[in-house]
């Protein structure tokens, strides 16, 4: 059962590791933990946690170099809310199996396998809990991987989706994401035929976090705090830069996304960072365009690109408008 609300506003009584100490991380280990194997022999990590007679299941789909413990704080609200919480750590990050010799490094040859293994996912370890409606929330290149997903399997058991800074564009600076794809994909080439070895995007290397003051994430130092002591307390959780490969997949499913997302028939509330500067926004207000009926977008304005880990006030108007979207679409037999 979920434990009682103790305010409506928990975050400002106590401290982020506080807040770990004596909600996340009992809750954490009160979650149970599991592995599937994917089609391509890769061992997937995954955690769950069922609420006492819930009807309703949230599934997350996280970003890149994420894993499902980052996710505690998130899950300890949804559970708050009544809501069993489902969670996968992508091939490749976390817990689950890395795919290359070197495990810093963030590699995929194709968005579809990710999509298949969130299938894998949902048919072996969500459906069989036998909740009535299911939920998704995702974040960057989970909502990537989600929408992905949708176009493929356009009979699937989601009633609605939260995608929080998602990844239908990568921010690039003055210079056009598009403009850059010649030279990466000489680049890949050049990779082929000179090693066997997937060589990283140039200037990306090893695990090396930022100075709170050059993080791209967020303006909350406690959490980016939390989020290092993470990492280092676990070192086999730590990701470094993308490949060539990675990127070259990215571009592809992005694409596929600008031009046949249209086809993906389900409500979705779009949560923006007003001040990313990791994925691009404006992607986000075409995909949106395609189908405004459905698509609706939400900027917070001034926020960095992890909503869910920025400051008191950002992060608490996320989950508010997240709880709020979630309890619009949620059936009344619950």
């Amino acid at each position: 059962m979920p434990e009682p609300k103790q305010s409506t506003n928990p975050d400002k009584q106590i401290s982020v590791q506080q807040q770990w100490q004596t909600r996340w991380q009992p809750l954490w280990q009160r979650m149970q933990h599991g592995q599937l194997t994917n089609a391509r022999g890769f061992q997937l990590s995954y955690s769950h946690y069922r609420v006492q007679d819930a009807t309703v299941a949230v599934v997350i789909s996280s970003g890149r170099i994420e894993m499902a413990i980052k996710y505690a704080g998130v899950i300890y609200q949804l559970v708050q809310a009544g809501y069993s919480v489902f969670i996968l750590d992508h091939q490749g990050q976390g817990t689950s199996s890395r795919e290359l010799g070197n495990p810093h490094k963030g590699h995929i040859s194709s968005f579809d396998h990710y999509s298949a293994d969130w299938q894998q996912f949902i048919d072996q370890v969500v459906l069989p809990s036998g909740h009535r409606q299911h939920f998704a929330l995702c974040h960057s290149m989970g909502s990537a991987i989600f929408a992905n997903y949708l176009l493929q399997h356009p009979t699937h058991p989601f009633t609605a989706a939260v995608l929080c800074s998602p990844m239908l564009g990568i921010y690039s600076g003055p210079i056009p994401f598009k403009a850059a794809m010649p030279l990466v994909r000489a680049l890949r080439w050049l990779n082929r035929k000179l090693s066997t070895d997937a060589w990283y995007l140039p200037g990306q290397g090893n695990f090396a976090p930022e100075p709170f003051e050059r993080n791209r994430l967020t303006q909350c130092p406690e959490q980016y705090q939390w989020l290092l002591s993470l990492y280092q307390s676990e070192p086999e959780l730590q990701l470094g830069g993308v490949t060539l490969d990675w990127l070259l997949a990215a571009a592809q499913v992005m694409q596929r996304l600008a031009s046949s997302g249209h086809s993906i028939d389900l409500p979705l509330l779009i949560l923006q960072a007003g001040a990313d500067k990791v994925v691009d926004n404006q992607a986000q207000h075409q995909f949106a365009a395609q189908r405004p009926e459905q698509r609706e977008v939400q900027v917070l304005t001034g926020a960095k690109h992890e909503l869910l880990l920025e400051k008191t006030a950002i992060r608490q108007q996320a989950m508010q408008l997240i709880l709020a979207f979630f309890a619009r679409h949620q059936s009344t037999d619950r």
